[in-house]
């Protein structure tokens, strides 16, 4: 018998999953609570009537019961802090039973030792942690709380127990000033670190604003340079390679989204709603599971992502083999099929800078 590479054959299922229209990704946002309060984060609400709203364990194990049997096959947990939801472990190990590889997306505050042990004996896929400050001072500026040697403690637990972590950086201008500390930092754990290369607008009922927390181009290109020059990359030639060559898409067509979102991804927020990935705008595509059941839920966003009508500047910019466009990134206007203009004026000035560094 035939044998194929790991790396190879989950590429093959992502895009042979994309092709079928079959839900093989989920991302369940367990809470939009959090025990840090960060100033750029997109999703966490400080008020507490929400936790009425949540979803209880048990319908999150039955939506989820109902994504395997239309075929999901990997999963992640995330918030807020995903690890406060009252039913984590109970959703946790219900996808582990189930078979089912579980990244779980934490801040690491509640990684402690019977986290670690419980994870050690239950292995996620993965564990990625993020972190936000290089000490009390940076986590305070960024987090509002003092959660530094906590976080650093249990991140070196993980190691030790031998679990598969990411550490995650997500730069921002209240991290500005340690940015580079905290990057360094990251990389001295000796395991893979991704630097978030984008921030995400918040959504409107978080009261945040992204013109508060967000990076100039030069910080932004700053950034760039300096983890090129501090960590290894995550991925060389050769994977950039392969993955392009698995993904035979059209750079761009007039119906369709370019990425597997709503193709072969899907997302469910904390309150239920499921979208072709977590930040998604709900005007351009969103169902509703609990209410129809995930099979009809699942095929409502499939169809709409299959469908939607790519903006016709995208078919005349200069940047149609380089950039995908993505709703999320056009919130305000995807609804109406338009590209934000302040966004791709960015992102041309951001293509121009990186061509000026080469």
């Amino acid at each position: 018998m035939d044998k194929l590479p790991y790396r190879e054959f989950i590429a093959m299922m992502q895009e042979r999953t994309r092709e079928a229209d079959v839900p093989y990704s989920g991302s369940f946002e367990l809470t939009p609570l959090c025990n840090l309060d960060c100033k750029m984060c997109y999703v966490h609400l400080q008020d507490p009537s929400v936790r009425h709203r949540m979803l209880t364990g048990e319908q999150w194990i039955s939506l989820i019961q109902q994504a395997i049997d239309e075929g999901m096959m990997k999963a992640l947990l995330t918030g807020g802090e995903a690890m406060t939801h009252p039913a984590f472990w109970d959703i946790y190990m219900y996808l582990i039973n189930h078979g089912i590889p579980t990244c779980v997306k934490t801040n690491g505050i509640l990684l402690g030792e019977n986290a670690i042990s419980r994870f050690k004996n239950y292995p996620p896929y993965k564990l990625d942690i993020s972190l936000y400050g290089c000490d009390s001072e940076s986590y305070v500026a960024v987090t509002g709380v003092d959660a530094y040697e906590q976080v650093v403690r249990h991140i070196r637990l993980a190691v030790e127990a031998g679990l598969k972590i990411q550490i995650m950086v997500t730069p921002s201008s209240y991290m500005s000033p340690w940015t580079e500390r905290v990057i360094a930092l990251a990389g001295s754990f000796g395991v893979s670190v991704m630097v978030n290369g984008s921030l995400i607008d918040p959504h409107e009922n978080t009261g945040r604003k992204k013109a508060d927390f967000d990076l100039s181009l030069e910080e932004d290109m700053s950034i760039k340079e300096k983890k090129r020059e501090m960590l290894p990359p995550l991925y060389d030639a050769a994977d950039h390679e392969f993955f392009m060559k698995r993904r035979n898409r059209p750079m761009l067509s007039d119906k369709g989204l370019y990425c597997s979102a709503g193709r072969s991804g899907f997302a469910v927020n904390w309150d239920g709603a499921l979208l072709p990935c977590l930040a998604f705008p709900r005007d351009v595509a969103c169902s509703y599971p609990l209410r129809d059941g995930f099979s009809q839920a699942w095929h409502e966003v499939n169809e709409a992502v299959k469908n939607y009508e790519v903006p016709q500047a995208c078919h005349s910019c200069e940047l149609n083999d380089k950039c995908h466009y993505c709703p999320m990134h056009h919130q305000k206007v995807a609804a109406k099929h338009q590209c934000d203009t302040d966004f791709c004026n960015y992102l041309k000035a951001r293509y121009k800078a990186a061509e000026k560094t080469k």
